[in-house]
């Protein structure tokens, strides 16, 4: 019976998305030569795949015998561990995730887990463990994790994600190989974006732009109507500038939005600020760009980094309970100070 810290791993997503086809390859050989690594941390941005492809390779760990479609070779989809894992969920394949009452992988969950490690297999030839993500690990649980990752046992396979640009222990890091989940190229990420979309190419490249090109996080901005609502906080921001509405006001539009998200926004906004400084056609955004120029050209480009300072410092204390509505207002009055100069006009 599974250990109730831990989560069965469930699943009949056997293959990885298609730009993933080298990687995958790859690791499939390794295991034919029994050379597959025993703890693996697949690094990329957000929305490239790394569940999917984490999720595939486990499959193939497990699977009686792995079988080739045309299109590669993936778990077979028939064998008893195929129809466990597509199931209720396989006894020797694990999830290791926060909690719904948590944002972070707790201490008894990676002791759990450990427990879980030192057991012999119950129905598979392996056990395979995922560790959704790494930077989610609160301080103790990363600490307990460095002993499960010390000397697995031969028969056990950890895969663990992370985000790029998250922070981590270093000494996870070390303790893993590490394994590069990139992007497709935009006209891969385009066409398979186009399959599952009806908007325009205009639109999705718009969506791919803001997703730094991660497909599966442009469909969900797509999904969940994210432009709209971006370009509504856009004007609020570029009103809030001008004085026409007031701080209450313009913050309405951005807390419809999770905060991780206005701060990946705005984050993006301060960076393409803070390139136009030194070049003002190295703008990312082009709805935004009128007013970044404009702003960046008010003031010396030292200065234009202090609101990408300043989300950071927001970011650092998510690990805390935080008011959205004071975080993101304190932010905006930042990008309100850039047009505190005498004799300037407002822009248009």
């Amino acid at each position: 019976m599974a250990d109730p810290e831990t989560q069965p791993l469930q699943s009949d997503a056997f293959a990885p998305w298609p730009w993933q086809s080298d990687t995958y390859d790859q690791l499939m050989q390794r295991r034919q030569e029994g050379r597959f690594p025993h703890a693996s941390m697949l690094l990329g941005p957000a929305g490239v795949g790394k569940r999917q492809l984490s999720v595939a390779l486990a499959s193939l760990l497990l699977c009686e015998g792995p079988v080739n479609r045309g299109e590669g070779t993936t778990a077979c989809g028939e064998c008893k561990q195929c129809r466990l894992l597509a199931g209720e969920g396989h006894p020797d394949a694990r999830r290791l995730m926060p909690t719904d009452q948590s944002r972070f992988i707790r201490i008894h969950q990676v002791r759990a887990l450990g427990s879980f490690v030192m057991e012999s297999p119950q129905v598979a030839r392996r056990k395979v463990a995922i560790i959704e993500r790494s930077d989610q690990l609160n301080l103790n649980a990363a600490n307990a994790l460095l002993k499960t990752l010390e000397e697995p046992p031969a028969d056990t396979f950890l895969l663990v994600l992370q985000r790029e640009g998250q922070p981590v222990l270093p000494t996870i890091r070390s303790r893993c190989q590490i394994l590069r989940v990139a992007a497709p190229g935009t006209a891969e990420a385009r066409q398979w974006l186009a399959q599952r979309r009806s908007e325009d190419t205009a639109a999705l490249d718009q969506a791919l732009r803001w997703a730094g090109g991660a497909p599966l996080e442009a469909l969900r901005l797509l999904e969940a109507d994210r432009p709209g609502q971006r370009a509504q906080c856009l004007k609020a921001l570029q009103q809030a500038l001008k004085s026409e509405i007031t701080m209450s006001e313009a913050v309405k539009p951005f807390l419809a939005m999770p905060l991780t998200e206005v701060l990946d926004l705005l984050q993006g906004w301060a960076l393409d600020l803070a390139r136009a400084g030194a070049d003002p056609d190295a703008i990312g955004d082009n709805e935004a760009a009128p007013m970044l120029r404009f702003l960046a050209g008010r003031r010396h480009p030292s200065e234009l980094t202090a609101i990408h300072e300043s989300i950071m410092e927001v970011r650092r204390g998510l690990d805390y309970n935080v008011n959205p509505e004071l975080e993101v207002i304190g932010i905006l009055e930042r990008w309100r100070q850039l047009m505190r100069r005498p004799g300037v006009a407002n822009p248009a």
